[in-house]
């Protein structure tokens, strides 16, 4: 009971899901980027895509379980979702894409990037993504 009046539920569920992306973002940037040697930031991009749409599909399922999206409704729901969270994104890349011209550890690199993003992107996706109507 005490979370829930210090920090929402909805934000601890979807932190724990965001905590699932980053091991999807980082077994995907991994697999890109270390194990077919492609280019750090475009493995960066698809990592970022491909966890923001496991993100999205496990909080409608999970966080938003009471407002889930269905049918077409979940299409523009995912579409509104990539939106919000593409400020984050961006944000993710370039500060990724920065430490690692500094010579950061790319782990490193690649979570500094994600925490860039996750309170943008839960306080946006839960006005814009799954607002009540």
């Amino acid at each position: 009971k005490l979370i829930g009046h210090i920090v929402p539920v909805r934000f601890v569920v979807f932190t724990l899901v965001g905590g699932l992306g980053v091991v999807v973002h980082l077994t995907v940037l991994s697999t890109l980027y270390r194990g077919f040697d492609q280019d750090f930031i475009a493995s960066q991009v698809a990592a970022t895509l491909v966890a923001m749409t496991c993100n999205f599909l496990l909080n409608n399922f999970l966080t938003y379980r009471d407002q889930r999206l269905r049918g077409w409704g979940m299409l523009r729901g995912w579409i509104s979702f990539a939106l919000a969270c593409s400020i984050g994104a961006l944000a993710n890349v370039g500060v990724a894409a920065y430490l690692f011209t500094q010579n950061a550890y790319w782990v490193l690199s690649a979570l500094s990037g994600v925490l860039v993003g996750a309170v943008w992107n839960y306080a946006v996706t839960a006005v814009y993504t799954w607002k009540k109507n």
